[in-house]
């Protein structure tokens, strides 16, 4: 990458952008650190801002239809982050039936900038596999401890394998949208080993920084890449 933003015709809309870019580091950076005043507030505040600045840097400079599939999905993602925080009754079920809607507009996106089947190459295939694989192996050994949880738990992990999968046979730039994707499977792996195998030891930012980082990656390579006509200004990685 030498630059990211290049002929610039919407210089203001675009340091808008950025502004929120960086807002979100800072918003992730923060509650990571549990860097914010005591309260159940704030703590929701804190974590649903860094993904809700990337709600806004898509905003103020979607251009697309893909850019506003994207826009819900980190919508859902930040409906599903607030319900994790809150310590209420279903709010589990609830997050994880918001981050549920979440895959599924992911997985719309990526279907619908799929590549031609002669473009998939094989290192995306094995990577497609490895998902598959570890979604297996996942349901496996949490499968004692899910409980009447099963189904739900299931259809998650199915749904997020998916995800991880159309991504990487998507157009967008593999090493952004694809990492993106398994940064977010791996989160989520964590997360459901520490609520149903109780391994606190992991800690909470083994789950915390691959999320964030997945989802800014996620909204970084499919924002970034380049679908319009090069006079039309915006993002780029060339």
């Amino acid at each position: 990458m030498t630059r990211i933003f290049n002929r610039r015709k919407r210089p203001i809309i675009e340091g808008i952008g950025q502004t929120m870019v960086f807002f979100s580091l800072v918003g992730a950076v923060l509650y990571g650190g549990g860097w914010y005043p005591e309260g159940l507030m704030w703590q929701v505040l804190a974590k649903s801002s860094a993904v809700g600045f990337l709600v806004l840097f898509v905003l103020v400079t979607a251009q697309s239809v893909n850019h506003m599939i994207l826009l819900l999905a980190l919508l859902a993602s930040v409906a599903g982050d607030a319900l994790l925080a809150i310590p209420a009754e279903n709010s589990f079920m609830q997050g994880l039936l918001a981050f549920f809607v979440a895959h599924i507009f992911y997985i719309g996106l990526f279907l619908k900038n799929r590549l031609p089947f002669e473009d998939i190459t094989s290192a995306r295939m094995r990577i497609s596999t490895f998902c598959w694989a570890g979604a297996g192996l996942g349901g496996y050994f949490l499968y004692p401890g899910l409980g009447s949880m099963m189904l739900p738990v299931f259809a998650y992990i199915v749904i997020l394998a998916t995800m991880a999968t159309t991504a990487m046979m998507s157009r967008f730039p593999i090493r952004l949208v694809g990492g993106g994707a398994i940064l977010f499977l791996a989160s989520d792996a964590a997360l459901g080993v520490r609520t149903f195998l109780d391994m606190e030891l992991l800690g909470p930012l083994t789950v915390w920084v691959p999320y964030y980082l997945g989802q800014l990656f996620l909204a970084l390579g499919i924002m970034l890449h380049d679908e319009r006509p090069t006079n039309f200004g915006g993002y780029r990685f060339d």
